[in-house]
């Protein structure tokens, strides 16, 4: 997350960070493939999740029913929207990738392999300007109970490829104001 200060100022503990980037989509292998319509940044945002949980894992993956996600990104699930207009003319579509396209799709797969089960939102739309309300959010979900945890990611995307960044927030309610 390029602001940390952003979720320190909501009074949030980062326990764990992970980054993943591809410079394609189209050519991006993900290591497991067990979800065969998932769009491909969906693999990208796991690879990210799954190192910025590496270090509490357990602790993590044993909260699961209260571990909430936040993703940001203007693009989320373009390639697969794509892949569906080009396959119209040829009449063989499975029903199957439509619901791989919906943009909230991008953090299905952190959901069934880890099996997280709390809060989620995806905001479509560039993730710079929205990374303070991300950390209210986060903020308001760890204050009510409804989470121990939140996973915020942003996506961006640039002449490089694709940039996806997780971080893992807690509560830091003893230096709260």
């Amino acid at each position: 997350m390029k602001n940390v200060e952003t979720l320190t100022a909501q009074h949030l503990d980062i326990v764990g960070q992970g980054e993943a980037n591809t410079a394609d989509l189209s050519t991006y292998k993900p290591a497991q493939k067990a979800s065969l319509y998932a769009d491909p940044l969906s693999w990208l945002v796991l690879e990210a999740v799954e190192q910025a949980i590496a270090e509490h894992r357990d602790a993590i993956v044993s909260a699961s029913a209260s571990v909430g996600h936040i993703a940001i990104s203007d693009h989320c699930t373009l390639k697969t929207i794509h892949d569906i207009t080009a396959t119209l003319s040829s009449g063989h579509l499975s029903p199957l990738r439509f619901s791989g396209a919906c943009p909230g799709m991008i953090i299905s797969l952190p959901a069934q392999f880890l099996h997280f089960n709390g809060p989620s939102i995806v905001w479509s739309m560039p993730p710079d300007n929205v990374q303070p309300y991300a950390a209210a959010l986060a903020r308001i979900w760890l204050d009510e109970g409804s989470t121990t945890h939140v996973i915020i990611t942003l996506h961006h995307m640039d002449a490089s490829g694709h940039h996806i960044s997780s971080v893992v927030v807690t509560n830091n309610r003893g230096q709260r104001e």
